[in-house]
């Protein structure tokens, strides 16, 4: 073996190698595979070289020569990498794949079965070399075609390095640019520069591959070419992030989760993998309403859900979730992110006691003056009776036991206002209307004749609310103005439907309610009842604020106070199921059973 067919031979085994390796680098990227298949495609060139060098017939190297046909794809995919390298625009024109790869095919069909590109092969001192064959347009315009498209990749290769900003991209982009530089000089000397002065030398251009594989070898140690780009950083990022990732089609049947799914549910990922979202969802009805608005949507961002893992827990998760659509417009999926609230939760539910239990702890010396007051009462009542005895007139015993009733009564209105405020409040939504939930609270109260009720409500629209917590509310909001009200005067209530919501408003004609106290009108320990404990429009506050609405209040001193609740019609998670999601639904789940 001579020096020029062990240098062939080491040239295609190097550009194998490299190829492969830098495929495995990242296997999904363009990048990559153009470079494995120039790495391959000179391999392939290479090697048959090295044959017909090494071939000890004519006929054998005539062979070789032959099957080194697919040379002009090398150049063609060369330049195809130079594109991607540099991100340049021509890619995307579907012209440019044609002008890359047709005269390729052309060029590759006309060398395997006509004589027009190369000549039989004759024996020179290095082995046997192709022939040039005479006064062939088309080997003129083969050889300009294999020279041109190495040169404009090299130009496209040192303009992306003059224009690199980053250090990195400036360096990766230097030892490219060199890279196509050695192999493209080499080929140009030796394949028509030389044989035009008729010197005699071998092909050189594609043992000049080596130096390409070499340089791009360097890049890939030192400045990590080909091993990063967004992919990787996107796949790093899902398989590491906090929160949990589910993508789905759009019937929401599971096809990829990250780790944190598999950690955070406990299910295995072949468990989940073609199974429905709403599966992982407590209230599966909830969980379909919420992949239901997702679809009309296309964004949603923290929707508060109730999960449950594998064991059965319950884990409280925030839901985000957007549409993806494909590069034709088309909705193919939607990727769902759940963030576990759990430990917060239980957080806040903690803070929330705490400041509840601070308040009792606030309320306990003004419970111990008000309940001795009754007490006294009952007590004084009590004695007056028993030293009496027999001797007491009815009438006398009668004034006495009303005032122990009016005690006990005291008693049991200052126990229930705490209970009222220290319990845990359970919404057991119903359909109410505006109209019968007023209706109902004005049958719980004894209206003094001196004040008229203006009901102006509408028995419109029908809402999802618990109506004995809400009747409740209207029961102590009423209550209020009619003892606001010394004389005479009214009490309007009116209700407005605004949007998603439908707002209550109280308007009488009582004394009004002074600047200093309004600011804290509904913080615990606030009245400016004598008998009052200011527990009343606490109660309500939390009562509303459970059905996500608001509670408002202004008022004018010898006026009049217009307090206002805003509730919405629906919760926040429409229980309206569209038909396409419960099919979707019933279908998978007959699918699992």
């Amino acid at each position: 073996m001579n020096v020029y067919a062990w240098l062939s031979l080491s040239a295609s085994m190097t550009s194998a190698i490299l190829g492969i390796i830098v495929f495995s680098l990242n296997r999904k990227k363009l990048l990559n595979k153009l470079f494995l298949l120039a790495a391959l495609a000179g391999f392939y060139w290479t090697f048959t070289e090295f044959m017909m060098w090494q071939a000890n017939s004519v006929e054998v190297a005539n062979f070789w020569s032959k099957m080194g046909f697919l040379w002009p794809f090398f150049a063609a995919l060369v330049l195809h990498f130079s594109l991607v390298y540099t991100e340049n625009n021509w890619l995307k024109n579907k012209f440019t794949y044609l002008l890359l790869y047709l005269p390729a095919v052309l060029f590759a069909f006309t060398d395997l079965t006509t004589e027009l590109i190369n000549g039989p092969p004759i024996l020179e001192y290095w082995g046997y070399e192709d022939t040039t064959p005479a006064s062939s347009s088309v080997y003129v315009l083969s050889s300009l075609w294999a020279a041109v498209l190495p040169v404009l990749a090299f130009i496209l290769c040192y303009l992306c390095y003059h224009r690199a900003s980053e250090e990195s991209k400036k360096q990766q982009s230097k030892f490219v640019t060199i890279g196509f530089a050695v192999p493209i000089f080499t080929y140009i000397v030796t394949n028509i520069v030389f044989p035009s002065f008729a010197i005699d030398v071998p092909n050189l251009g594609h043992i000049a591959i080596a130096f390409f594989g070499g340089f791009v070898g360097y890049a890939i140690l030192k400045y990590e070419l080909f091993t990063f780009d967004a992919a990787i950083a996107a796949e790093n990022i899902v398989s590491t992030m906090p929160d949990s990732l589910i993508l789905a089609d759009m019937t929401g049947k599971t096809f990829r989760v990250n780790r944190r799914v598999v950690n955070f549910f406990g299910y295995e990922e072949d468990e989940l993998i073609g199974k429905s979202v709403i599966k992982l969802c407590v209230e599966e009805r909830r969980g379909m309403d919420v992949l239901k608005e997702l679809a009309e949507k296309r964004v949603i961002n923290n929707y508060e859900l109730t999960c449950k893992t594998k064991l059965g827990e319950e884990k409280n998760v925030l839901f985000s979730g957007s549409v993806v659509r494909s590069k034709t417009k088309r909705d193919i999926g939607i990727t769902c992110v759940i963030h576990d609230i759990t430990e917060r939760k239980k957080m806040e539910e903690r803070l929330v006691k705490a400041e509840r239990f601070a308040s009792i702890g606030e309320l306990a010396g003004q419970i111990g003056h008000d309940l001795r007051n009754p007490l006294t009462g009952i007590k004084s009542a009590s004695y007056f009776m028993r030293m009496k005895g027999s001797a007491l007139a009815e009438a006398d015993k009668k004034m006495m036991l009303e005032v122990i009733d009016n005690a006990v009564e005291d008693s049991n209105r200052i126990i229930n206002s705490l209970l009222d405020y220290s319990c845990e409040l359970h919404l057991e939504r119903s359909k109410c209307t505006p109209k019968s939930l007023l209706l109902y609270a004005l049958s719980k109260i004894q209206v003094p004749n001196r004040i008229k009720i203006l009901d102006h409500t509408r028995d419109e629209p029908e809402m999802f609310l618990d109506a004995p917590k809400i009747e409740s509310v209207f029961v102590s909001v009423i209550q209020n103005a009619i003892e606001a009200i010394p004389e005479n005067g009214s009490i309007e209530i009116q209700s407005i439907r605004k949007d998603s919501n439908v707002e209550i408003a109280f308007i009488d004609s009582g004394i009004g309610i002074p600047e200093a106290i309004l600011s804290k009108i509904f913080s615990p320990l606030v009245t400016t009842k004598a008998k009052g404990m200011g527990l009343g429009l606490a109660i309500c506050k939390r009562i509303v604020d459970a059905h996500d609405g608001k509670i408002a209040v202004e008022s004018t001193v010898n006026k009049g106070t217009t307090l206002t609740i805003t509730l919405p019609i629906k919760p926040k998670i429409e229980f309206a199921i569209e038909d396409r999601w419960v099919t979707a639904y019933a279908s998978s789940l007959a699918r699992e059973d």
